[in-house]
This record gives C-alpha cells, sequence and structure tokens, in this order.
C-alpha cells in the first residue's frame, strides 16, 4: 500500500504522521518548538523548528519501518502569518517573526495615509485591507523598514511551511494560499502565480524579496538526498506545495461538506467552513473568505484567538505552578483534566472567564483585550477555575459561530471537533453544549492536520482523488447539546458578550490605549 508523510508545524510543536491510503495513521513523531514571546516580540528560532521537523520526522518513520520505504509524497502545514527571512543559501537571516508580533503596524497603517485609494482598493482585490496587527504584510515592512541589516542579507521571505519545504526540496516556492497574510495577491481568482503589481507598490515592499508562486496544488519539489538519508525516506520523494494549518483543518474536519463547520482547538482556536466563492470581507468581526488548496474552494477563515494555550498558561502557572508559594509541578498538566471538569456542574459555580490573554480576535479583533475570572465567590474552587476556562474558550467561538454561517451555503448542522483539545470528552460535550449543535470529535484529533496534509500529499501523488479526503475522515464518539446544560451556557452567553464591552474601556486604559 502507498504512504505519504504529513508535517504539522505548529507554534509550540512540530507533529509527523506516516499515513496510509486507506487514512491509517501508522506512526507518528513529535518534538517541541521554543516560542520567545516579549511584549509585542513573539519569535522562533527557524534553525530550531527545523531541528524539530527533523527529530519529529526521524521517530515517525523509525516507528513505521518497512512501510517507509513506500512513502510516495510528503506536504506540510504550519501556523501562519509569520515570516522567516532566509539568504541565497537559504540560511536564516533573523528569528521567524510569529503572528502574535505586533510589530511592523504603523508601516501598513501609513500606507493608506499615503494612498488614501489602498483601503478600498485592499478590500475590493485581497479581502483584508492593510491595518497590520500580527499580519505577515506588517511583518515584511517591520523586516525591510525598521531592520535594514536583515533586509539587505535576505534573499527571500518565507512563511513556515514555504521554509521547511525549501529545506526539504532546496526549492523556494510559495502559493497564493501559503501567502495570503502577505496580502500582495489579487484573491479574487483562485489559483494566480503572481502578485498584483499595484498592491506591491503601493504596499513598499521589495518585490525582488518576495517567493516566486505556484499553482494551490503544484510539486514544490523533490526531497533532498541529504534530507532524505537525514530522515529515513528515499530520495527523490515529490514535496507537494505547503498549505497553512487551517486549511488543513478543513481537510481532516470536513468542513468543505455543506451543514459542516470543523472547530480546531490547539494553541488557538479557530472556526472552519468553506464557500464557492470570495464573499466580501466582514470586517466588523474579522471573517472572511481566503483562497484553498480545494478545487473552487474558498476557506472561510476565522481566527477566534488562544485556545488550548489559554487552558495551558492556567494549568502551568495557577493550578499547577511551582513558585514562591509552594511546588506543584506536574509532568502532565492535562492528566486529570476530564475528572476536574466532571467535579463541576455546568456553569462553574458562575464563574465566567475570558479568554482573550493576547487579545481579542474575530469576532471582535482588539490587542488590547485580556483574560480574567469574573464572578469569583468565596465558594469558588479551582476546579470552578479550570471548568470556567473551557467554558469560556467554548463561549468564544459559540459568538463567532453565527458569523461564520452568514458566509457558509446553510447554517451549520453539524461541528467536527479536531485539534488536541478534542482529546477531552467533557471539553467536547461542553462544546455541544454551548454551541448548541452536535459535536463529532475526530479519531485521534491531535493529529488531525498531520493526518489531512499526508492525505493530501497521496491525492498530489495520484494515488488519491478529492473525494476520497471526505470517504476516508475517521470520527469518534458524538455529542449532543445536553438541555439541562443548555440554560445555564445560554444565559452566561449574555454575560459573556456583555463583559467584553463593559471591560474594554478598562483594559484599554491598563493597556496603554
Amino acid at each position: 500500500m502507498a504512504h505519504a508523510l504529513g508535517i504539522d508545524v505548529g507554534t509550540t510543536n512540530a507533529k509527523v504522521a506516516v499515513v496510509r491510503d486507506d487514512g491509517t495513521l501508522v506512526a507518528t513523531g513529535s518534538s517541541p518548538i521554543p516560542l520567545v514571546r516579549s511584549g509585542d516580540r513573539a519569535g522562533i528560532d527557524p534553525e530550531a523548528l527545523w531541528s524539530a521537523v527533523v527529530s519529529a520526522s526521524r521517530s515517525a518513520v523509525a516507528e513505521a519501518g518497512p512501510a517507509a520505504a513506500d512513502v510516495r509524497a510528503v506536504a506540510c502545514c504550519s501556523q501562519y502569518s509569520s515570516i522567516v527571512p532566509v539568504d541565497r543559501a537559504g540560511r536564516p537571516t533573523a528569528e521567524l517573526v510569529v503572528y502574535l508580533d505586533q510589530r511592523g503596524t504603523d508601516h501598513c497603517w501609513a500606507i493608506a495615509e499615503r494612498h488614501p485609494q489602498a483601503f478600498d482598493l485592499w478590500l475590493e482585490r485581497h479581502g483584508v485591507p492593510p491595518v497590520g496587527s500580527g499580519l505577515s504584510l506588517a511583518h515584511l515592512l517591520h523586516l525591510q523598514l525598521d531592520r535594514p541589516e536583515v533586509h539587505a542579507a535576505t534573499a527571500t521571505w518565507l512563511e513556515p511551511m514555504d521554509f521547511v519545504n525549501l529545506r526539504l526540496t532546496g526549492t523556494v516556492t510559495a502559493t497564493q494560499a501559503t501567502m495570503f497574510t502577505a496580502q500582495l495577491c489579487d484573491n479574487r481568482s483562485l489559483g494566480v502565480t503572481a502578485y498584483d503589481d499595484e498592491l506591491v507598490a503601493l504596499s513598499g515592499v521589495d518585490p525582488s524579496r518576495l517567493p516566486p508562486l505556484v499553482s494551490l496544488d503544484a510539486v514544490a519539489g523533490t526531497l533532498l538526498p541529504a534530507v532524505a538519508a537525514e530522515v529515513g525516506l528515499p530520495a527523490g520523494v515529490p514535496v507537494l506545495a505547503g498549505m497553512n494549518d487551517s486549511h488543513a483543518g478543513a481537510i481532516a474536519t470536513g468542513a468543505h461538506r455543506p451543514g459542516v463547520a470543523g472547530v480546531m482547538i490547539g494553541t488557538t482556536s479557530v472556526l472552519l467552513d468553506t464557500t464557492a466563492a470570495m464573499h466580501d470581507t466582514d470586517l466588523d468581526h474579522e471573517v472572511l473568505s481566503m483562497p484553498s488548496p480545494l478545487p473552487a474552494t474558498y476557506l472561510v477563515w476565522a481566527e477566534n484567538g488562544l485556545g488550548g494555550k489559554a487552558l495551558e498558561h492556567v494549568l502551568a502557572h495557577v493550578v499547577h505552578a511551582t513558585d514562591e508559594l509552594a511546588d506543584h509541578a506536574t509532568s502532565d498538566h492535562f492528566e486529570h483534566l476530564d475528572r476536574a471538569l466532571a467535579a463541576v456542574a455546568a456553569g462553574s459555580g458562575g464563574v465566567l472567564f475570558l479568554p482573550w490573554l493576547a487579545g481579542s480576535m474575530s469576532p471582535r479583533a482588539d490587542p488590547l483585550m485580556r483574560g480574567g475570572f469574573l464572578n469569583l465567590s468565596l465558594d469558588s474552587r479551582r476546579t470552578d477555575l479550570v471548568r470556567a476556562v473551557i467554558e469560556g474558550i467554548c463561549h468564544n467561538l459559540a459568538w463567532l459561530l453565527p458569523v461564520v454561517e452568514g458566509f457558509g451555503a446553510e447554517p451549520v448542522a453539524q461541528v467536527v471537533f479536531g485539534g488536541g483539545a478534542a482529546r477531552s470528552t467533557l471539553w467536547a460535550q461542553i462544546l455541544a453544549d454551548v454551541l448548541d449543535r452536535p459535536v463529532t470529535t475526530l479519531h485521534e484529533p491531535d493529529q488531525a492536520n498531520a493526518r489531512a496534509v499526508g492525505l493530501w500529499a497521496l491525492r498530489g501523488a495520484g494515488v488519491l482523488g478529492t473525494e476520497d479526503l471526505v470517504e476516508l475522515i475517521r470520527t469518534g464518539p458524538a455529542y449532543d447539546p445536553d438541555p439541562a446544560a443548555r440554560g445555564v451556557y445560554a444565559a452566561m452567553h449574555e454575560q459573556y458578550l456583555a463583559a467584553f464591552d463593559a471591560l474594554r474601556p478598562l483594559y484599554h486604559a491598563l493597556n496603554g490605549g
């Protein structure tokens, strides 16, 4: 049977899967990626990222045994709106600037100051105006204008998946989809392989540093002999053009099916749907459609903000913290999560959690918003706080759901849940209760993206067809909304929405707005 290698490069981990053409995960590997944050800055050492990819790939290939000799193709997805500058030899000239990094926003607003027509022009052609706030256009301008020494040493700017593909193949490529947040393509047509000259000129971006574009489902190159030997694969295996992890999530959850939306909760929470046409951008709610590698499809892009990272922060720095008070460390912060959730009734004893620890995103983007626990009382316990965190993350998605439904062809009748969070049965039930929609979990949900790009690679190799991507979706348990919990969550959701508006002036005052 034919196999493929699927690579999923996240914000904090690289995951790799060897996938068989019947959809079976034959083997997996993972390796951590160190993320460094300080104020408005967020970065990753590109060499550490590449080392994580190699380590995870080597582990998966070794576990796969003889099946690795039959790997027919490789594909990679990654977190995006993150830029790594590289020289002509493919060596990084600076750290990878991550989507959490806010630098360069001032240069984006300056575009509209120089060119009054820019805002409307970007909306018409690309879909997103040049507003910065963590988008790659801001990162490009930051590297070019604020760090001229980096710009001088750089041959091209790449998103993480395209950087990985460069290291795999020795060839620089990108696509209309991987360069989406660089905001330099006319997205009214799918499959364009050139940047829009007017958008490039008005932006002030140096066009000589932009990577060449290939078609959305092209072969980016073939696996270099040295890399193949290092990870244990045959040399010359084709490597497909990359995609972002939201595209992979849509394939994993089958969000391109009518009436189905995908929810992927890893570091962030993303709500996914698809549409056959480019919609007008909903600026009020920060939702739009982006080119997708799936044929004749745009992905409805709804980045909800921090998801699992908010829970991880509370577990690591509040519940299981090691500090001057005591040592509450544990080897696995999530080991007793479901037991803690089961000990608390719906509504977390009235405690409401706001998950905007790094600012809010869709459906109301504001980088100055922050998180918090509301309505603590003398009866509140740490198990209440933990359940409140998960409920707050789900309330954030419930706030977004009707906006995303407005982009799709049909109302969302089913939610397919993937990402590491979907390993928790009680998280899945809470999601169903808060969204008031049936929720189906993916089988092996924390490997969903790696598996999806592995299947995509087999499609690119001609082993599978597009229709097989749906047929091979493997689901786990399904959860219907609990009517007893519905009233509790409906009432709390009203106060969740009210908290955003009520606390916004306070957060702006505290955070320099």
